[in-house]
């Protein structure tokens, strides 16, 4: 399986599986929390809190008061005429003793006509049914609204989260949902917005029934609607005012007006206090001011809801592969570093998806499956390398062992780590390369003078002695071999020119000078060379000998398939990037199907026009050396219309006043004089 495909698909399993079995959701729970410490915000003017603090109970007395002190705060805060009065106490058993207080505090809310009581639900242990304790039938029959006073508690005990609907099952199929007190409030004030559901959604279980120990039929707790809440600031952010300053009158006129009030105990040692993404275990958060927080971010369309986890996973699954982008791309710290970085914005486009379109998506799944990426990627490129390098050693090792030259060795013993093993092959496959490389050194000096010379000295005998009716015969078989030996040397030192050695060079004056050397051969044909010149200088970077060999190769080309009194145009173009040499011929052109054979080895494009001498090796040595340049050389023909022959080079950028005649051609004397 392809490397990248086979990461990718890892990636994605990862991702997902972390995200669908909420493998990391504490790790998710604890940015979502350091995210709601950058989106503190002003608390809203219209939401405060009459506070039951330490200062009231030591006015006032021991906790729980009677009812007649709610009755005075209700009267004090009637005058007031605020949108909604929620109480965050419970007022489920009757006043003892005081039937009257029960009456005269349901009178004062009946006049109100503004109040919510809570429904309070609790479990008086682990595993037992739910209990939904409800205000007096008195005090119910007689409220504006009643809503659920209960928090959800994450797994790491975090207050984060309502639910806007929730209810008891108790017989039947199907629960309906009581609102939330945050709800309820926001509906009486008429504060609650458009797209929140004002009717109680019929909630259907799949189980509707459990029976308990005793044969009776459990109470489950059915949920529905989670939302997170965007909490505005750190407890004591809300504004508050104390009980006993409300019953003392100690507020401004109109201080209460249109706003929505909430009472409840803010006493350390009294009330619930809860642990949330902006508290501390130091310094938690009431339940009142909870209720605060999550009214102010209900009112305002600000709750969060979690993103459906197909979605998360088909999210963090795209996430995880993303790397992938750049891996195969960049080197082993620059990969880390942009993961990093990726890692970061990751979560970050996390919390701003939260902030500013309301929807939770979860990405610690993304997150672990990035961190495995880097490992699973080098993991499976060095394998991928392992088997590549391991097929090439034997098959290396096979052709080298068809020449005789490998011996047995003990690289493979069972104690041998395989890396070793490999390393200790490559060592091995090395050295008998660079014998093969010193054994062709050896025959290129073997081929340009234990050849060459005899082959000189037999063509100078024939042209001394006699001449005899083979004569002409075997001066011509010798010069083929002379120019076949000299060929194939110089294709040989194109193919190992060290580019370390390269020189600055005046392509401009190097391109004349193969003008120059060729003068005297296309004087004979009465050729014209006709040149389009750069009048500046333009600077290549190459070796002297070798593109004033490969340009002449090019020429000498040109001028033997040239007809007689004809033209051949020499044109030297440059931009910011690049040199372009056009050498444009007359002659009779090479057919279409033998144009891709004209820079290989030993190859010619045979035709009626082509000359029968030649070895082969002149445009494939130019084809080696331009390439050793970093350029690239082609040739455009048609039959019977001549060729152009097209060679590219880089400029080297790097300025340089040196003139070409410091380079090697100042040790070469050109038999011309003239220019063409």
């Amino acid at each position: 399986m392809n490397d990248r495909l086979f990461t990718a698909i890892t990636l994605a399993l990862i991702a997902c599986v972390v995200a669908i079995g909420d493998v990391l959701v504490r790790f998710d729970h604890l940015y979502y929390d350091l995210g709601r410490h950058f989106s503190f915000k002003r608390a809203p003017d219209n939401v405060v809190i009459v506070a039951i603090d330490g200062r009231s109970i030591e006015a006032i007395g021991n906790w729980p008061w009677s009812r007649r002190f709610h009755t005075e705060l209700i009267n004090h805060l009637i005058n007031e005429k605020p949108k909604a009065i929620g109480f965050g106490i419970t007022f489920s058993d009757p006043e003892r003793d005081a039937t009257e207080v029960d009456y005269a505090f349901a009178e004062a809310i009946q006049r109100a006509g503004n109040i919510v009581l809570p429904v309070l639900l609790e479990a008086p242990y682990v595993g037992a049914s739910v209990k939904q304790s409800f205000p007096t039938p008195l005090l119910a029959s007689v409220v504006a609204g009643l809503g659920r006073l209960h928090v959800s508690l994450d797994a790491d005990g975090v207050a984060r989260n309502l639910y806007l609907w929730e209810g008891l099952s108790v017989g039947g199929s199907t629960v309906l949902g009581l609102p939330h007190f945050s709800q309820a409030i926001l509906q009486v004030a008429n504060l609650l917005p458009a797209n929140m559901n004002i009717i109680p959604p019929t909630i259907h279980l799949a189980k509707p029934s459990v029976s308990s120990e005793n044969g009776y039929e459990a109470q489950r707790l059915i949920s529905n609607s989670p939302r997170k809440i965007n909490f505005f600031g750190t407890p004591g952010h809300f504004h508050q005012i104390s009980y006993v300053d409300v019953l003392a009158n100690k507020y401004s006129s109109g201080f209460f007006k249109d706003k929505v009030v909430l009472i409840g105990v803010t006493a350390k040692g009294l009330g619930d206090v809860l642990l949330t993404p902006v508290s501390s275990d130091s310094e938690r958060m009431s339940m009142i001011e909870f209720q605060a927080n999550a009214i102010a971010t209900m009112q305002s369309s600000s709750l969060v809801v979690d993103a459906p986890k197909w979605i998360v996973s088909l999210l963090c699954a795209l996430l995880a592969i993303l790397p992938l982008l750049w891996l195969s791309r960049l080197p082993p710290l620059k990969s880390v570093l942009l993961i990093a970085i990726y890692l970061i914005v990751i979560i970050l486009l996390s919390l701003s998806i939260a902030h500013w379109w309301g929807i939770w998506v979860p990405t610690s799944g993304a997150l672990i499956a990035i961190l495995f990426a880097y490992p699973i990627w080098s993991w499976r490129k060095l394998n991928s390398a392992q088997l590549s390098l391991d097929r090439e050693l034997q098959r290396l090792r096979d052709e080298l062992s068809a020449l005789g030259m490998v011996t047995e060795d003990n690289v493979d013993g069972g104690n041998v780590d395989p890396l070793e093993s490999r390393i200790l092959k490559v060592n091995l496959t090395a050295q008998h390369l660079r014998n093969l490389h010193k054994s062709r050194n050896d025959t290129l000096a073997f081929i340009s003078h234990d050849i060459r010379a005899p082959l000189g000295a037999a063509m100078m005998l024939l042209d001394k002695f006699e001449a005899n009716k083979y004569s002409e015969r075997m001066s011509k078989m010798l010069i083929r071999a002379h120019s076949m030996a000299e060929g194939f040397l110089q294709a040989s030192r194109a193919e190992m020119a060290n580019v370390n050695r390269f020189h600055e060079l005046d392509i401009v004056s190097l391109t004349q000078q193969a003008i120059d050397d060729v003068y005297e051969i296309s004087m004979a044909k009465q050729l014209k060379i006709l040149t389009d010149f750069p009048e500046e200088c333009v600077w290549v970077r190459g070796d002297f000998g070798l593109l004033l060999r490969a340009i002449s190769n090019i020429l000498l080309n040109a001028v033997k398939y040239s007809p007689e009194r004809s033209e051949i145009n020499v044109i030297l173009k440059s931009d910011t990037q690049s040199i372009i040499l056009k050498v444009i011929d007359q002659g009779p052109g090479i057919p279409a199907k033998k144009i891709t054979k004209v820079f290989r080895r030993f190859s010619r494009a045979e035709g009626e026009h082509q000359a029968q001498e030649g070895s082969g090796l002149g445009l494939y040595f130019v084809n080696v050396t331009i390439k050793k340049h970093r350029g690239s050389v082609a040739v455009h023909s048609e039959e019977g219309a001549g060729a152009t022959f097209i060679i590219s080079l880089p400029i080297e950028r790097r300025k340089s006043d040196s003139p070409v005649e410091s380079d090697r051609r100042k040790h070469h004397v050109s038999p011309f004089n003239d220019t063409i």
